[in-house]
């Protein structure tokens, strides 16, 4: 069984990396991958986009960093997958494309107004995915 989640760094995509571990226990023949999308019209620090790949690394892993150290700390190894452009284009490619079994996002809790608005990645992905998705908010 493949277990993916995706990270962006805040404190509810911890929560779903914690939920992942808690499922891959369950299975014992469960895959766990992490992936995390940069999207460079929303990085924070444009720098970042004019300086050398090194400093967007150090980015990535700022941003990976706590959710490898939840997997590490349970005694878990984790396949981690960076994917660059829009999240949520990028993350159902790549689920449908690697026939991954069960998917867990984390949820930021959009209002009714701010959902109409900006949207959600977690629904806009439940929508195109191939597969069992869980949102842990």
């Amino acid at each position: 069984m493949k277990i993916a989640v995706a990270v962006d760094g805040s404190e509810n995509s911890l929560r779903a990396v914690k939920y992942a571990l808690m499922l891959v226990q369950q299975f014992s023949k469960a895959h766990l991958e992490v992936i995390h999308v940069v999207d460079f019209n929303k990085v924070e620090d444009e720098r970042l986009l004019k300086q050398s790949p090194n400093s967007l690394s150090l980015y990535q892993k700022k941003k990976l960093q706590p959710a490898l150290k939840l997997v590490k700390g349970d005694g878990k190894e984790a396949k981690v997958t960076i994917l660059q452009g829009n999240p949520q284009q990028q993350i159902i490619k790549h689920v449908n494309a690697n026939e991954i079994d069960h998917l867990i996002l984390s949820s930021r809790g959009l209002n009714t107004l701010q959902k109409l608005v900006l949207g959600s990645v977690s629904q806009k992905v439940i929508r195109h995915v191939n597969c069992s998705v869980t949102i842990v908010k």
